[in-house]
C-alpha cells in the first residue's frame, strides 16, 4: 500500500516564520524599552494567534493512501475511507481554492495552500471515482489556479516589521 503526503507549501511557511520571529523581536524590544503598555498588549495579541497559525500550518498534512484520506491538523486528525466519501466538490474564491470532501458524517475542506495541490486533487479524483467528482474539480486539474498573494503578503509584512524594528532601535 502506497501513501502520498501533502503538506503546506514551504514557500508560505518560511515568510510566516520570519513574520513570527520579527514580531517576537519587536515585542522583546518593546518590553525592554520605554514603550507604551498598549503597544505591548497589541503586539502580544497579534503574536499569539500568529504562533498558533504557524504551528497549525506546520503540522497540517493530507495523506492519500489506498485506504482513504487522512487529514492531520494541530492536535486533531481525521481519517476518511474512500467509500465514505459521497461527493468531491470545489469552491473558488478569487484565487483561493477549497476542495470539499463530503462524507456520510459531514464534510472536510482542503485548500490550495497545500504544496502540489493539483496532484493532491488528481489523487483524490483517481481514488474517489468519477461519479462522485463534480466537473469543477476536474477543471482545477486541467487549469490549475496559482495563488501567490499570501506569500507576497507575508514577505511584505516581514519587510514592514524590519522597518519598524529599525525605527524602534535607531530613532532618537
Amino acid at each position: 500500500m502506497e501513501s502520498k503526503s501533502y503538506k503546506v507549501k514551504k514557500s508560505f511557511l518560511i515568510p510566516l516564520s520570519v513574520d513570527a520571529f520579527f514580531l517576537f523581536v519587536l515585542l522583546a524590544i518593546s518590553l525592554f524599552t520605554d514603550s507604551h503598555p498598549a503597544e505591548r498588549i497589541v503586539l502580544t495579541v497579534i503574536l499569539i494567534p500568529l504562533i498558533y497559525i504557524l504551528i497549525e500550518m506546520t503540522v497540517r498534512e493530507a495523506i492519500i493512501s489506498d485506504d482513504g484520506v487522512k487529514i492531520k491538523k494541530f492536535l486533531r486528525q481525521k481519517s476518511l475511507e474512500w467509500q465514505s466519501i459521497t461527493n468531491v466538490d470545489t469552491v473558488v474564491v478569487r484565487k483561493k481554492v477549497f476542495l470539499a470532501l463530503t462524507t456520510t458524517k459531514g464534510f472536510h475542506i482542503l485548500s490550495n495552500s497545500y504544496g502540489d495541490f493539483t496532484n493532491l486533487v488528481r489523487d483524490i479524483i483517481r481514488h474517489s471515482g468519477n461519479e462522485k467528482v463534480e466537473e469543477r474539480v476536474k477543471d482545477i486539474v486541467a487549469q490549475p489556479i496559482r495563488k501567490i498573494s499570501d506569500i507576497v503578503g507575508a514577505w511584505v509584512a516581514a519587510l514592514l516589521l524590519v522597518v519598524i524594528i529599525y525605527i524602534k532601535l535607531f530613532s532618537t
